[in-house]
């Protein structure tokens, strides 16, 4: 499910904001002065998907209507709570409509009782590291600067805690649930390069914030994804190589193919892992693909090369989709940088000058490691049927850089299946793509 539409009410009591995307457009642009809420906006969108439905009572807005397609509609408004509800609600109120039906829900106060969690309190930050406990019941979510409470921290990191807690001792209903979760939303904000999280001090009681490199963190995130990969190379491997034998005995009686296609596939598998060490992707082992002349072999001999030109090309399918993004990626980094290149290996990205020499990711230029940052998330933490919310994609950027970025935005939103809302001040990002903006504050309330 897409999301299509999203209109915004009453936001800080001042503007009305109608947000849709053009027909067959996965990008839009939101421009408008200072203190119209681009920002505000965008948040707004990725707490509706990604925060507690608590976080929105504190949000200064009247109504957000998101419209998917397939005629559904889900709408969150602020309402004043009565003196009857003792103070049980919180001032929403949730509807939807789907597939003919109506929703509705109040959002409760929630509530969880600590002595059921099943884990003491002191310990929550220990196995969440991206929490700092600030209070009784209290944590800083240092990716986020969110302050939550007991609840919050339940239905935000709900994974790391037992079903039985999390089902019980959060209201949401399912239908929300599901539908909340049928869009992947991304919020990159203007904070992209640093990350934020606590380091235990087995020496002492005293806890320290670490703060990271987007840019680092990123690097080892890749690295883990290529030895991941390998490590299934290596499983479908043995896997073929095992059943080899007895699938090339089965296979006999199966045509080979003519000489000139088998010699075809043999010539693009000896290619393709050429193209996956050029990548960085495979380790540098290649020596050309010793093929025989397939004139002076047998049709015996044939099915044997047969069977291998198939198994190699399982093997070296578990890349496909790395290799595309690792491509793109390298294409429109090198096409940026100057006097400098940026190569993917099994330990991540690494950087060099043209003279050579290793330059440490985290000593790159602001603007460089905006262009890496953002690329990464669009080409690699972007999910199919997504939504990324993208706030002032310029910063530190040259001009030069700032041109291209759509045509760089529309690549990657292709190849990654998503679409994306980019609020944005710079007329070089929008060039002359007018139509895909949408000018806030033509609305007032």
């Amino acid at each position: 499910m897409n999301i299509d539409r999203v209109r915004i009410s009453g936001l800080f009591d001042t503007f009305d904001h109608d947000l849709a995307f053009q027909p067959g457009e996965r990008i839009m642009i939101i421009v408008g002065p200072n203190g119209f809420g681009k920002t505000t906006t965008l948040r707004l969108i990725n707490a509706l998907f990604n925060q507690p439905i608590s976080s929105l009572a504190a949000m200064p807005f009247r109504e957000i209507e998101v419209s998917f397609d397939g005629e559904t509609c889900l709408v969150v408004k602020q309402v004043p709570v009565s003196p009857q509800d003792n103070g049980d609600h919180l001032p929403l109120e949730v509807t939807c409509d789907r597939d003919g039906k109506t929703y509705d829900y109040r959002p409760r106060k929630d509530s969880v009782d600590d002595r059921a969690l099943g884990v003491p309190i002191s310990a929550i930050e220990e196995f969440i590291p991206s929490l700092d406990r600030i209070g009784a019941q209290r944590w800083l979510n240092l990716e986020t600067g969110r302050t939550l409470d007991l609840a919050e921290v339940v239905s935000e990191f709900g994974e790391h805690f037992p079903t039985i807690i999390r089902d019980s001792q959060l209201s949401t209903p399912d239908w929300l649930k599901e539908l909340l979760a049928s869009v992947s939303v991304c919020l990159v904000s203007t904070e992209r390069l640093t990350r934020h999280s606590r380091v235990s001090r087995p020496w002492r009681r005293s806890r320290a914030i670490n703060a990271t490199r987007t840019v680092k963190h990123y690097s080892d995130k890749l690295a883990e994804e290529i030895r991941k990969l390998i490590a299934e190379y290596g499983a479908l491997s043995q896997s073929l190589d095992r059943t080899f034998p007895a699938r090339l005995v089965s296979d006999r009686q199966q045509s080979s193919g003519s000489t000139d296609s088998l010699r075809e596939d043999l010539r693009l598998i000896d290619q393709k892992r050429l193209d996956l060490e050029e990548a960085g992707i495979l380790a540098r082992e290649h020596t050309d693909l010793d093929i025989p002349d397939l004139g002076q072999v047998d049709e015996a001999q044939r099915s044997v090369l047969a069977v291998f030109a198939e198994d190699t090309n399982r093997k070296l399918a578990v890349f496909d989709e790395l290799y595309k993004r690792v491509s793109v990626f390298k294409r429109i980094v090198n096409s940026r940088f100057i006097h400098k290149q940026v190569a993917v290996y099994e330990g991540g990205l690494r950087a060099t000058r043209d003279d050579g020499h290793q330059v440490e990711l985290t000593k790159l230029s602001s603007g460089e490691q905006h262009e890496l940052v953002m690329l990464y998330e669009l080409l690699f933490r972007a999910k199919g049927n997504s939504l990324i919310l993208i706030d002032e994609p310029e910063i530190s950027l040259h001009v030069d850089w700032q041109e291209r970025w759509i045509n760089d935005l529309e690549e990657t939103a292709a190849l990654s299946d998503f679409r994306a809302i980019v609020a944005t001040h710079s007329p070089e990002i929008i060039g002359n793509r007018f139509n895909l903006s949408v000018e806030l504050g033509n609305h007032l309330v």
